[in-house]
């Protein structure tokens, strides 16, 4: 298949009206539609130059479906959040591995970021959470989610891409702070409003992005 970035442009509308659906009517196999559509979309991108690329993100969303699946259906146990929070931790690390691939992690973010989530570790989380297993999970994941999105702020890429996949990322970590306020500090205000939407545009922006980075390549 030749890439036609209008054709691509078009084809993501599927995750687009899948994610309106779901705020409008929320139904599981909608809200989990949008990731696939996105995996999907981004598989019919061929270029052997950038395979790599393609992968990557393939693999990234797909263990942000499966983890949205282990916590969706946990149920209160705390093995299933544990191996959900594993999951999303696998697809950050794909993130990252494409923000590496196509650029560099800049200092000055990093540490700004490490900075304001370590105090929010050590002064909200680490009191409200008291397993142990669940505590080490949290706290991989937020490091994670730290080094991905400072990665991304250091993307070599066209200026569109760049900030699709920054804002993209930006998005997941603010989603995952509601969850985390939600979850453990029971302050759920803004998780009812804003989660989803900003759940879902992550994954519509990265996929953007990558379409934008492999029509430009080829």
């Amino acid at each position: 298949m030749k890439n036609r970035p209008f054709l691509f442009a078009g084809l993501l509308l599927v995750p687009v009206v899948c994610a309106a659906i779901a705020l409008v009517r929320y139904t599981y196999w909608v809200h989990a539609a949008i990731p696939v559509a996105c995996a999907v979309l981004v598989g019919c991108l061929s270029p052997k130059q950038v395979s790599g690329t393609k992968w990557l993100l393939i693999t990234a969303l797909a263990f942000s479906v499966a983890g949205d699946w282990m916590l969706k259906h946990r149920e209160g146990d705390v093995r299933m959040f544990v191996g959900g929070i594993a999951l999303f931790f696998v697809a950050h690390a794909g993130f990252l591995a494409f923000g590496l691939q196509h650029g560099k992690i800049r200092f000055l973010p990093l540490a700004a970021l490490l900075a304001g989530y370590g105090v929010f570790f050590v002064l909200k989380l680490l009191p409200a959470i008291p397993d142990a297993m669940l505590l080490t999970a949290v706290l991989l994941y937020l490091l994670i989610s730290c080094f991905s999105l400072a990665a991304a702020t250091g993307l070599r890429l066209s200026l569109p891409a760049r900030w699709l996949f920054t804002v993209g990322i930006a998005c997941i970590v603010f989603s995952d702070t509601l969850i985390a306020c939600c979850e453990f500090l029971h302050v759920c205000g803004l998780y009812r409003l804003l989660m989803m939407p900003t759940y879902y545009a992550a994954h519509i922006l990265i996929t953007a992005a990558v379409i934008l980075r492999i029509n430009r390549n080829s």
